[in-house]
């Protein structure tokens, strides 16, 4: 099992933060190895998808979004079957994220496990970069001048 569990405080609100990672659809955004996203069903709070990834795999993933508490992302078909956890902790005026990530390595997977672990690490953060620098963003507003 490969275990990747990181945690970033952003300074934004709880709202901000959740409008931005319940977007599954632009998942490509923060996700590097991600290309296209092919959704499947939604069913309440549960979608099927289909990903297809930067090295030509095509995955499946089952994503169910608990408001007010996270994501759960069962990744179904595809070279790394596992599960991603994000997690949202309400802090007022700021929010902490933790990504929780536990794939099975099998087969050939198993032989360069240290080399995919490193992977998901790097990808891990650079995705919770991105999310804090987009949820820390300021609106854009134009100053007007009085006369």
């Amino acid at each position: 099992m490969a275990e990747v569990d990181i945690m970033l405080r952003v300074n934004s609100t709880f709202e901000k933060v959740w409008s931005i990672i319940s977007d599954v659809d632009n998942d490509q955004n923060y996700w590097k190895g991600i290309n296209r996203i092919k959704n499947i069903s939604k069913v309440g709070n549960v979608l099927v998808r289909e990903i297809y990834l930067s090295d030509g795999n095509k995955c499946e993933q089952r994503i169910t979004l608990f408001p007010k508490e996270g994501i759960h992302i069962q990744w179904t078909k595809g070279p790394l079957p596992g599960t991603t956890d994000i997690m949202l902790i309400d802090n007022g005026s700021t929010t902490i994220i933790r990504i929780l990530i536990n794939y099975k390595r099998t087969g050939k997977n198993d032989v360069n496990s240290t080399k995919i672990l490193a992977e998901l690490q790097s990808e891990t953060e650079r995705a919770l970069k991105l999310i804090k620098k987009e949820a820390e963003r300021k609106p854009y507003s134009i100053a007007h001048k009085r006369k």
